[in-house]
């Protein structure tokens, strides 16, 4: 069957309902002109057909459609096709990619909403205080919720720990920050251990290529903070320790007045001093754990720990005032041979406790 070209467009046009005869005569009119697409010449004719094919799908068929506009590269591909299947797959595609693109859209504003209002210099508590409390009500796992307002708690009287996110250039690119945060995460598996833990803040992210031109994942957790901002520009420069297994300073005690910063390097094979010479070259104090004091290692292991290890440690020095033999508890067996532990009972003379050494096989 052949129609000229104005009984096209005047079956595009027709308004029918399913129940009456010529609305089947109109679908089948509709499949016939959608078959012959590539003997109109008007794209705007192709376009109307078309969406009056989509609009009939989605009133009879329940058909997913897209309901702004199509861009031409999909345009085109569908005045090449031929198959309604197909074609229906491709609505539904497109329906879907708005959807995606609207819930992006929605969440970006809300993260800018968030954003505006953490950085109201009106406030009086600590900028990363409301990254807490801004989630804490929606979190209905009573668990977790000793948790979150200890790390609240930490937020607020500016109770900190950096973490170093400037060293993408030593990792994979692609993929630097997403393993940076899953090994932060691991942090948090003790923490109900500690009555007031710190809360992490994760810097440096400026030049990132995961989060350079979009904005930055877990912005707002409820775990920890993540910036772009140096961390020199975000706290006293006094404050700050670096901790690095490369510095000549052997740390002595827990300073419960500094901020330390760990490096975000988490490349067992990388053997540069990269913490320490930023550490130098930023003029910032920087110490290493005195291991060695307290543990023998196996030759073939390495001095270098995790971020969880170091921040279990921490925390154990912060509330045993600075007991390194319990705080040295958290550094895994494998890598040591013979460690120094505290006997469990104590001598009654003169209430000292005995120590004595472990060695592991």
């Amino acid at each position: 069957m052949h129609l000229r070209h104005h009984g096209w467009e005047y079956v595009v046009k027709t308004k029918t309902k399913r129940s009456t005869a010529i609305s089947v005569l109109r679908w089948t009119l509709l499949r016939h002109v959608t078959q012959s697409l590539d003997q109109i010449n008007d794209e705007n004719t192709k376009k109307n057909a078309l969406w009056e094919e989509m609009h009939w799908l989605n009133q009879y068929w329940a058909q997913p459609i897209p309901k702004s506009s199509i861009v031409p590269k999909y345009w085109q591909r569908l005045f090449i096709v031929k198959s309604l299947n197909t074609r229906r797959e491709l609505y539904e595609y497109l329906h879907d990619e708005e959807a995606r693109r609207e819930r992006h859209r929605l969440r970006m504003e809300k993260r800018k909403e968030s954003i505006v209002a953490m950085s109201d210099p009106s406030r009086l508590e600590s900028p990363f205080h409301k990254t807490i409390f801004a989630t804490l009500d929606m979190k209905y796992n009573p668990q977790r919720w000793p948790n979150l307002y200890a790390l609240a708690q930490a937020a607020r009287l500016g109770d900190f720990f950096v973490i170093d996110g400037g060293f993408e250039f030593a990792h994979a690119r692609h993929s630097y920050f997403s393993s940076l945060v899953q090994r932060v995460f691991r942090c948090f598996k003790h923490i109900n251990h500690f009555h007031s833990p710190g809360y992490i803040i994760i810097s440096d992210l400026m030049n990132n290529f995961q989060t350079c031109h979009h904005p930055l994942p877990h912005e707002h957790s409820t775990y920890f903070h993540s910036t772009r901002e140096l961390y020199i520009d975000l706290f006293d420069k006094d404050r700050l320790i670096y901790l690095t297994p490369d510095s000549p300073n052997e740390m002595t005690h827990f300073d419960h007045d500094a901020i330390y910063i760990l490096g975000g390097i988490y490349d067992d094979e990388n053997r540069e001093p990269l913490t320490y010479q930023k550490a130098v070259r930023q003029n910032i104090r920087h110490q290493k754990l005195p291991l060695e004091k307290y543990l023998t290692f196996h030759s073939t292991s390495s001095r270098a720990l995790a971020f969880h290890e170091v921040y279990n440690i921490l925390l154990t020095l912060k509330h045993t005032n600075s007991n390194w033999i319990k705080a040295f508890r958290y550094v895994p067996k494998r890598k040591i041979a013979n460690r120094i532990e505290e006997e469990e009972h104590s001598n009654d003379d003169d209430g000292e406790e005995n120590i004595k050494s472990v060695t592991f096989n």
